[in-house]
């Protein structure tokens, strides 16, 4: 499964993916509205609406924009702790802060440019 992430403006989002949490551009760029990312094993997309949608699918895309999710992606980091001082020190707002969870992991929330959140985690 590789999650597409709507976003407003692709390059902003790009640039945080890449500069912020370290992922790396696997296929197409801010330009094309479509960018294919890759975090070790982990895979996203950043789309936003564009020409390769029908036009009810891309007003459907806008009128979702901006708009909370109660969702969250879940990516595997087994350095956590120093991952969660490197995206602290670069500014990223962090949701729920480092902790052990009762289910046996470790973890935090961030949010990326357009809200949208990313759960970092380890085993216990």
């Amino acid at each position: 499964m590789i999650p597409s992430i709507r976003v407003q403006d692709v390059q902003r989002s790009l640039d945080f993916y890449e500069g912020k949490l370290g992922f790396t551009v696997a296929r197409g760029t801010a330009a094309d509205g479509n960018v294919a990312l890759t975090r070790r094993d982990e895979r996203v997309m950043l789309e936003a609406a564009g020409d390769f949608y029908s036009s009810a699918y891309n007003d459907a895309i806008r009128a979702r924009l901006g708009a909370p999710s109660p969702h969250a992606f879940y990516l595997e980091e087994p350095d956590l702790e120093a991952y969660y001082e490197t995206l602290q020190k670069a500014g990223v707002e962090i949701v729920d802060p480092l902790a052990d969870r009762p289910w046996g992991q470790v973890e935090f929330t961030a949010a990326d440019a357009d809200g949208n959140w990313l759960t970092f985690w380890r085993r216990s």
